[in-house]
C-alpha cells in the first residue's frame, strides 16, 4: 500500500538532502573545537575499541566514569565503528550526531503521520514537522555535536512509534521496548522521561494490554534484560546511575538552604523559630524552586532571544526558536487544545514531562537537558501553519509574509552560527586545546615534564586525543584522587609526562618551578608575563593560552 504520493516523496527527499547538508557540512570544523564532554567520549571510544576498556580500565562498562560524571555510554560505544574507520578525529566523534539527526528527522515524519493518522492533512503535517526541524537551530547544534541527546531523542521516538504500531502488530512491542530501553544508556535525562512516557501508554492502553498478556510479559522481560546489566552495576556502584544527577540536583546546591536559613532568622524574631521553620519548610520551599526551574523554560529569553547561556550550547545573537516560532507555536497549541487533544494525548505527555529533568537540576533554563520538547515544539509550529493554510483570508500573502520571515530568520542563523561562532566565539567550546596539544607533541622530546595548568576544562583528555595516546599505556600511568569537585566533577593529577595542577594558579607555580619543563598556562593567568615562548590564540586573534620553558 503506498503510505503517501510521488509530490510527498519527492519533498520529504528535498527535506532529507537539506537535512544532511546543514548537518554534515564542515562537520570537523564547526563548532570549532572538540568540547571536553565531545573529547572524551571520543577517547573512551578509541579506548574500548583498543583495550575493551575504558579511560579507567573498566571492561565493556555500561556507564563511563569519564570525569565523575558517569555518562550514559551508548554514544561512546556507536562512535567505535565511525573511529575504527575514519580513525580518532573530530570528524568521527561527531558523526554518528550528524547521523542520528538526519535519521530523527526521517522518523519524525512517520511518527507525526501515525500519530495524526485520522486527519487527512496527517502527511503534509509531517512533512511542515520534518521541514521545521530540519532548519531548527537547537536541533542542528545538538546534530553537529556528539552531546549525547541527538541519540537519545531518536530513540525515544523510535519506542513510540514502534508502541503505538503495535496495536496492528504485536511484533512490534518488543520492539518498542527495546528502544526505549537503550535510550536509558544514551542521556542522564531519559532515565526520567522515558519511564513516565512509557506509564502514560501503558495506561492509556491498559485493555489492551490486557488482551494481550503473553506480548507484555515477553517485551517486559526484554526489557529488564536489557537493563539488568545498568541495574547490577547500581547495587555496586549507586553513582553509575545517581552520579551526574547528585552533583546538579536542586538538593545538592546550597541555594535554597540559605534562603530557608534567611527567612527563618528574619521571621524569628517576631515569631516562634519553630512557626518559622513550619512556614519556611523544605517541601514548600525546595517544590517552588523546581516549578520555578521548570516554568523558566518558557521565558521568552530563553527560547526566542538568548538561549542556552550554558557554555557551549548559545547561538551568538538568538534563542533556541526563531521569533516567527512564537506565533505559530501560539497557534498551535490553541488549536492542538481546540481540536486533536482528546486523540493524541502523547504530545502533551511528551511534551510535559520534557522539562522534569532539567527543573530538578540548578542549572536551568537548560536546552540540553530539554531537548526532547523540540519535536513538539516543531508539532506546534506545524499545526500553527496548518491552522492558516486552511482558515485564513488573503492566504498568499500571509504566507509570503511567514515564508519571508522565515528566510530571513534562518539566514541569520547560517551567519551567526557557521560564520559568526567559529571565529568569535570559539571559547566557548574549548578553542585552543588542539593547537596546544600539537605544539606539546611537537616540542615534548626537549622536556622532563609537560605541566597543564588546569582551569576546569579537563584539558588532559585534549592531550590523550590529538596525541592518539595509548590507552593500554594510560590506564597503567593515569593518577588519579577520585576527589570530587564542589561541581561533582573528578580530576586526573598526571600521566607520562604529563603533570596537571588544578589546585594553584601560574602565579604561584613559577616562584618554584619544575627544572626542564614547559609549563602551559592558560591566558587568563598569564596575561602580564612576557617571557613566554610560544602563544595559542583564538580565531579572532585573542591570546588563549601561553607557554613557558625552565
Amino acid at each position: 500500500m503506498n503510505l503517501f504520493n510521488f509530490k510527498s516523496k519527492i519533498l520529504l527527499g528535498l527535506i532529507l538532502f537539506l537535512a544532511i547538508l546543514l548537518r554534515f557540512i564542515w562537520l570537523d570544523k564547526i563548532p570549532p573545537s572538540l568540547y571536553s564532554d565531545e573529547a572524551d567520549q571520543g577517547y573512551n571510544a578509541y579506548s574500548i575499541l583498543k583495550t575493551g576498556r575504558d579511560e579507567h580500565g573498566m571492561f565493556l562498562p555500561v556507564s563511563l566514569r569519564s570525569f565523575g560524571d558517569w555518562k550514559p555510554p551508548l554514544p561512546s560505544y556507536l562512535m567505535i565503528p565511525t573511529i575504527a574507520i575514519f580513525g580518532l578525529n573530530e570528524y568521527s566523534i561527531r558523526l554518528p550526531s550528524a547521523i542520528f539527526g538526519v535519521g530523527s528527522i526521517i522518523l519524525t515524519f512517520f511518527l507525526v503521520r501515525q500519530i495524526f493518522l485520522a486527519q487527512v492533512f496527517k502527511t503534509k503535517l509531517a512533512l511542515l514537522t520534518s521541514f521545521f526541524l530540519t532548519i531548527s537551530p537547537w536541533h542542528i547544534l545538538q546534530s553537529r555535536s556528539a552531546m549525547l541527546v541527538i541519540i537519545s531523542l531518536l530513540l525515544l521516538e523510535a519506542g513510540v512509534y514502534f508502541y503505538i504500531l503495535w496495536h496492528r502488530q504485536k511484533l512490534l512491542l518488543p520492539l518498542s521496548i527495546l528502544f526505549m530501553a537503550l535510550s536509558i544508556y544514551s542521556y542522564y535525562g531519559m532515565r526520567l522521561i522515558t519511564p513516565l512516557i512509557l506509564i502514560f501508554l501503558m495506561i492509556q492502553d491498559y485493555k489492551k494490554i490486557s488482551l494481550n498478556l503473553k506480548w507484555f510479559f515477553l517485551s517486559s522481560l526484554l526489557g529488564i534484560m536489557i537493563m539488568l546489566p545498568l541495574l547490577i552495576s547500581f547495587i555496586y556502584q549507586p553513582d553509575v546511575v545517581l552520579g551526574r544527577a547528585r552533583t546538579v540536583s536542586v538538593f545538592y546546591d546550597q541555594g535554597v538552604k540559605l534562603r530557608q536559613w534567611e527567612l527563618i532568622t528574619q521571621d524569628g524574631i517576631n515569631f516562634p523559630v519553630n512557626l518559622a521553620r513550619y512556614f519556611h519548610n523544605n517541601v514548600y520551599l525546595y517544590g517552588r524552586n523546581i516549578l520555578e526551574r521548570y516554568f523558566s523554560h518558557f521565558e521568552g529569553n530563553f527560547l526566542f532571544l538568548k538561549g542556552d547561556t550554558s557554555q557551549p550550547f548559545q547561538i551568538p545573537g538568538m534563542g533556541i526558536l526563531y521569533l516567527i516560532d512564537g506565533f505559530l507555536i501560539l497557534i498551535g497549541i490553541y488549536i492542538y487544545f481546540l481540536k486533536y487533544y482528546r486523540e493524541t494525548k502523547i504530545i502533551l505527555t511528551w511534551f510535559i514531562v520534557s522539562f522534569i529533568p532539567a527543573a530538578f537540576t540548578f542549572m536551568t533554563p537548560s536546552s540540553n537537558r530539554t531537548f526532547n520538547s523540540v519535536v513538539i515544539f516543531v508539532i506546534y509550529i506545524s499545526l500553527g501553519l496548518i491552522y492558516i493554510l486552511r482558515n485564513i483570508r488573503f492566504k498568499k500573502v500571509v504566507i509570503l509574509f511567514i515564508t519571508f520571515i522565515y528566510i530571513l530568520s534562518f539566514n541569520y542563523f547560517l551567519k551567526e552560527y557557521y560564520l559568526v561562532l567559529p571565529v568569535k566565539h570559539a571559547d566557548w567550546w574549548n578553542y585552543g586545546w588542539k593547537p596546544a596539544a600539537e605544539y606539546v607533541q611537537k616540542v615534548q622530546a626537549q622536556y622532563n615534564n609537560i605541566v597543564i595548568v588546569d582551569t576546569g576544562g579537563m584539558p588532559y583528555v585534549y592531550f590523550l586525543i590529538y596525541n592518539k595516546y595509548d590507552p593500554r599505556l594510560f590506564q597503567k600511568e593515569a593518577i588519579r584522587s577520585y576527589v570530587s569537585d564542589r561541581f561533582g566533577f573528578e580530576s586526573i593529577s598526571s600521566f607520562g609526562k604529563y603533570v596537571f595542577i588544578n589546585d594553584r594558579n601560574w602565579q604561584e607555580l613559577k616562584k618554584n618551578p619544575l627544572p626542564d619543563s614547559l609549563y602551559v598556562v592558560p591566558f587568563s593567568q598569564a596575561k602580564d608575563d612576557l617571557d613566554y615562548i610560544q602563544e595559542i590564540e583564538n580565531p579572532d586573534g585573542r591570546p588563549v593560552i601561553k607557554f613557558f620553558s625552565t
